[in-house]
């Protein structure tokens, strides 16, 4: 489903939570002592509950993503506690709203470790905001499990799904390169962590298959002043534009394109194209006919039986229409961190889940690829595949399987 990745995103507001109780009416459960047992008080942890949070885009540019991943947890959340919760403890889930904005990612992450004492958070959005709260985990030792989509931070805290920013623009220049037989390409990225990742990617994959990058025109987030970039890529006249921009940038370049009867090629990647792209292709309209990208999990039109799943706990949860590909990702996520949590039994702590993840090897889920963990440096980030897909204009298409980028 997917390989590593890049770009999106003081004040807090918005909690939602799921069958909420107080954690000092039970006795608490444990933290991690130096033999790998657990012998403290586990925050977020007791006999009957397991305390998780998120901060999303619930409103502002990104709210159409945010809300589509908050209906995947919750619809995760609902279907778990109805079969008795993870080892008998019931989850509970705090949502925080960012607004799409740094600041308010880094104040929400802050506030679900500090106030809310959430054992772990759990599929947060923001590629480019994400990065500003690593420090804080790692000062904490409180897990982020599977934030959608900074790039690889090798931290200890931090545990990467859905394939990374950099790994799918190497499987996108494989594709490139073996498929259309592109020589040229051209970036417009962010001027982020984002924009990294992805030229980081062109520089190590490239060369494999003498492609030459012949312009990297970087944009400020959230800025909808693009023409300048554009016009600058057109005149080097590359075979592709590869996009590492956020969604409205995107749909801007597609229509730009359209509008100059540019012949590029344009290939986004799962930040800003495949199906789970409608503030894309929604917004431009028909210049979005031909778009490619890279997708990493399971389309949720699919008949595979993980997605059936997937759809009756949507329909069971009471969230959003369960063709989101926004959903199906924090739901697929949901599920490899209830195995985990799952795997520790009586003994719930941080270190003990940090020992627990990395022995994960070739975990199932269905919708995304297997999940493969493992000790730092970079056994973190649990996926390393990713599909070619194509917009036709009203639907997108898998024109591959999951592919793993070439050494």
């Amino acid at each position: 489903m997917t390989t590593r990745r890049t770009a999106l995103a003081a004040a807090v507001l918005l909690l939602a939570a799921a069958g909420c109780s107080s954690q000092s009416d039970d006795k608490p459960a444990v933290q991690a002592g130096g033999d790998g047992s657990c012998d403290g008080v586990s925050q977020g942890v007791t006999d009957t509950a397991l305390k998780v949070g998120t901060s999303l885009p619930l409103s502002g540019g990104a709210a159409t993503a945010g809300k589509g991943f908050e209906a995947g947890l919750k619809a995760a959340v609902t279907e778990v506690n109805a079969a008795g919760g993870v080892n008998g403890r019931k989850v509970e889930l705090v949502v925080l709203d960012d607004g799409f904005e740094a600041a308010r990612s880094v104040a929400n992450v802050r506030r679900l470790g500090e106030e809310e004492k959430v054992f772990a958070v759990l599929g947060p959005a923001g590629t480019a905001n994400l990065p500003g709260s690593f420090s804080y985990l790692e000062r904490k030792g409180m897990p982020m499990f599977a934030p959608v989509l900074p790039p690889d931070p090798d931290k200890g805290e931090v545990w990467l799904l859905g394939t990374g920013h950099k790994d799918q623009v190497r499987v996108i220049l494989d594709w490139l390169a073996q498929e259309k037989k592109v020589q040229t390409v051209a970036l417009l990225t962010q001027d982020n962590d984002l924009g990294e990742a992805f030229a980081e990617a062109v520089d190590e994959q490239a060369p494999k298959h003498d492609i030459k990058l012949v312009a990297n025109e970087k944009l400020e987030p959230n800025s909808t002043d693009v023409d300048s970039a554009i016009l600058k890529l057109k005149a080097k006249n590359p075979d592709a534009v590869i996009s590492g921009t956020d969604n409205a940038q995107t749909a801007l370049l597609l229509k730009e394109v359209r509008d100059l009867k540019w012949s590029t090629l344009v290939v986004g990647n799962s930040s800003s194209g495949g199906p789970g792209s409608p503030s894309t292709v929604g917004p431009a309209g028909p210049a979005a006919e031909g778009f490619f990208s890279s997708a990493i999990l399971e389309f949720p039109s699919s008949d595979a039986p993980a997605v059936k799943k997937y759809r009756d706990a949507m329909k069971a949860g009471g969230g959003a229409e369960a063709d989101n590909s926004f959903a199906l990702q924090n739901y697929a996520s949901a599920q490899v961190f209830f195995e985990i949590v799952k795997r520790l039994g009586d003994d719930v702590c941080w270190a003990k889940f940090r020992s627990e993840a990395e022995k994960l090897s070739g975990f199932e889920t269905g919708l995304i690829p297997p999940v493969t963990f493992g000790p730092l440096p970079g056994g973190h980030s649990g996926t390393k595949g990713a599909r070619i897909a194509q917009y036709t204009g009203k639907e997108w298409k898998a024109l591959t399987e999951f592919l793993e980028p070439q050494d």
